[in-house]
């Protein structure tokens, strides 16, 4: 009896230039776009200091599993994919920052369940993100979310897979 050989596609593991192209260039977008963040959050947020390692960090990971990901394509996808790494970059921090504050506050045993204290997370990312978002970081992270995407295809283009 043979045995079956299942093929899958693996080309999102697969490290590539447009990645690390796209990862090094929306992380940079992210850190610069949080230095001018983090002055409009609101005092008493846990996380505001380390906030431009942590959209660093985010636009690391977003620029390798989302914006690198599909090279080879026109010039603006290359700008599309970017500036939706961005849209999930700002997501994952405000997210990650509502968590932080969620368990803040439920240390100091002020939800009466779990699931108050679980729906509150977005309550609170939602809440930091309206008050700390302004046109100088929403440019900033957007057209460098745009040159992310613009070197992801630039990288795949030029030095190939």
């Amino acid at each position: 009896m043979m045995q079956r050989v299942v093929v899958r596609n693996s080309q999102v593991q697969i490290p590539t230039m447009s990645k690390l192209f796209a990862g090094l260039a929306l992380a940079a977008a992210g850190f610069f776009a949080a230095q001018g963040i983090v002055p409009m959050i609101p005092a008493g947020t846990d996380g505001a200091e380390e906030l431009p390692l942590i959209m660093a960090s985010f636009g690391l990971m977003f620029g390798w599993r989302v914006v690198g990901v599909r090279p080879g394509r026109r010039w603006v996808d290359a700008c599309n994919d970017g500036l939706r790494g961005a849209i999930y970059l700002l997501a994952a921090t405000f997210a990650f920052l509502g968590t932080i504050q969620m368990f803040k506050l439920a240390v100091r045993m002020r939800y009466d369940d779990v699931l108050s204290a679980i729906t509150d997370v977005a309550g609170q990312g939602i809440g930091i993100g309206l008050a700390s978002l302004s046109l100088q970081p929403i440019l900033t992270l957007g057209i460098g979310a745009m040159l992310a995407g613009v070197l992801s295809e630039y990288g795949h283009r030029r030095f190939g897979r």
